[in-house]
């Protein structure tokens, strides 16, 4: 046998919840009061009904102002007005009724001082107040996160530049919430980005809930952002703005001064509006924003750029730093490395370097005779050929270049192809050989 529970539970991801008990002026609960809590701005009405306990829930309410009403028999009746319910908010309203009959009513009015005691969640509300009235470079609103405590860093206009972490732990954890819709996603670096950056104009509020929250948010390990747009209501309402940025209102700085520079332009507009309202007066609203952002600025760089001694192949001054010049290798000589792993290549002797095309030899040639090609090495500098004959014994240093030939004897030449290895004889015989230098 299977045994199936179900309770009723409710997920609040984008609103709040207005909870209470009702009791009589003695302190006794009273059962089966009709409670109805109505929305200010849209006429929206949930009703409900105290339990045994004289306790009630009106769950999953839009966030904005409410009044709850409260008619039990034998009662008078209990009005509560100014009632502000914000984001993930679990407002509790206690109502003490008062005998008398039905005909009769008690109304409070006022803002009411609802305290949250339902939930051990910890976080910031920004309010829409907040967000219109406080300056933000960029009008980013996500930069009014640092108003929670243990919240550092920030975002930025980008969607992978979150760098904000809550309470010490790791940045990019975190959800982020736009009316109970995850608007974050992973980067590549593993961490949350944001794709949706939305208007100031059209935000309500926002909620960093920054630690203990419920178990509904199953996203994050470390913060969420919970951010609810605003909803149109009985009447229409409407902005229109402009913020300007222009380079002819700002000055030039100092430096910038010193070696007569000018100012760089700049100029940006970021414009838009929001309306909002009824539909169908009391059923159906509407609200809709837009922004625009237009951005033209002067870019100034500072690179480095080859000396005069440098592009005609002259390194030897080139320096990573005071006392370290940089060496240049000669890329025609790569090859692998016996010795060990990757491949090594010969330097360019001197620092100096040559264009292609050039004469890039640097040495003596030699005619030869009595003497035979015996042994090839290589040295630092260059490519060491050593010749043996029956009364002497010749050292020729070839460095490195591209192909080449060395006259040895009349008619008879040594080729030397790039890198300075020997590619062969041509034209020559065995006889004896006349020893003389060519310059």
């Amino acid at each position: 046998m299977i045994l199936l529970t179900a309770a009723a539970g409710w997920a609040q991801t984008a609103t709040g919840t207005i909870t209470g008990t009702v009791t009589d002026s003695s302190g006794a609960v009273v059962a089966g009061a009709k409670v109805a809590v109505t929305n200010v701005g849209t006429s929206l009405k949930v009703e409900v009904v105290t339990n045994d306990a004289g306790n009630y829930t009106a769950p999953l309410l839009p966030l904005g102002a409410y009044s709850v009403e409260v008619n039990a028999t034998g009662f008078k009746g209990f009005t509560q007005t100014g009632i502000r319910l914000s984001v993930q908010q679990q407002a509790r309203v206690d109502v003490v009724l008062q005998v008398g009959g039905v005909n009769e009513s008690i109304s409070v009015q006022g803002d009411a001082a609802v305290v949250e005691a339902t939930s051990s969640s910890v976080g910031k509300v920004v309010d829409n107040k907040r967000i219109l009235e406080l300056p933000l470079n960029t009008r980013n609103v996500y930069g009014l996160v640092n108003l929670t405590p243990g919240v550092t860093g920030g975002i930025g206009n980008a969607h992978n530049q979150v760098g904000y972490s809550v309470n010490g732990a790791r940045g990019g954890t975190f959800d982020v919430l736009v009316d109970g819709a995850s608007a974050a996603f992973p980067t590549v670096s593993g961490f949350a980005g944001l794709s949706v950056f939305p208007s100031v104009d059209a935000v309500a509020e926002f909620k960093m809930q920054a630690q203990n929250f419920s178990a509904e948010f199953g996203r994050s390990i470390t913060s969420v952002l919970n951010l609810v747009y605003k909803s149109g209501t009985n009447q229409f309402h409407g902005s229109a703005y402009e913020f300007l940025r222009n380079s002819v209102l700002d000055s030039n700085n100092f430096f910038a001064n010193s070696r007569g520079a000018a100012l760089g332009s700049f100029k940006r507009n970021q414009f838009g509006g929001m309306a909002s309202g009824p539909v169908i007066k009391n059923k159906t609203f509407f609200m809709g924003s837009f922004e625009g952002l237009r951005e033209r600025s002067f870019a100034e760089r500072l690179t480095t750029v080859p000396t005069d001694r440098e592009r005609a192949g002259d390194f030897t001054n080139t320096r990573a730093s005071a006392t370290q010049v940089i060496n240049i290798f000669d890329p025609s000589t790569t090859r692998p490395n016996l010795n060990g792993a990757g491949s090594i290549r010969d330097l360019f002797l001197g620092n100096l370097f040559q264009p292609i095309g050039s004469t890039r030899w640097r040495g003596t040639c030699w005619h030869i005779t009595r003497g035979r090609i015996k042994l090839a090495t290589r040295e630092r500098f260059g490519t060491i050929f050593t010749t043996t004959g029956r009364r002497r014994s010749i050292r020729i240093t070839l460095m490195c270049g591209w192909t080449t030939t060395c006259r040895i004897g009349s008619g008879c030449l040594a080729v030397f192809r790039r890198g300075g290895r020997l590619m062969g004889l041509r034209n020559c015989s065995r006889a004896n050989w006349e020893l003389r230098k060519d310059a």
